[in-house]
C-alpha cells in the first residue's frame, strides 16, 4: 500500500510550485527533467515519495502562504 497522498494533491502542489518558480527552476530544484515533472503533474507517471517530500519542503521555502505561523 502506497503512503503517497492522492494524485490530486501532487498535481496541485506541482502546479503551485510551477506558478511560483517556472517549470525550468522547479525541475532544477527537484533534480528531475522538465519532461519528468510534467509527467508527474499530468498524472502520466507516479512521483516518487522522496521527490514529493522535496516538493513539500520547496513549497514551504518559497510560498509564505504554506507557513502555518501566519494562519
Amino acid at each position: 500500500m502506497s503512503r503517497l497522498p492522492a494524485a490530486a494533491l501532487v498535481t496541485r502542489a506541482l502546479q503551485r510550485a510551477e506558478n511560483i518558480l517556472g517549470m525550468r527552476e522547479l525541475a532544477r530544484r527537484l533534480k528531475a527533467t522538465e519532461h519528468t515533472v510534467m509527467g508527474w503533474r499530468d498524472g502520466h507517471a507516479s512521483m516518487p515519495e522522496r521527490k514529493f517530500l522535496a516538493l513539500v519542503d520547496l513549497l514551504d521555502e518559497v510560498d509564505s502562504s504554506w507557513d502555518e505561523t501566519k494562519s
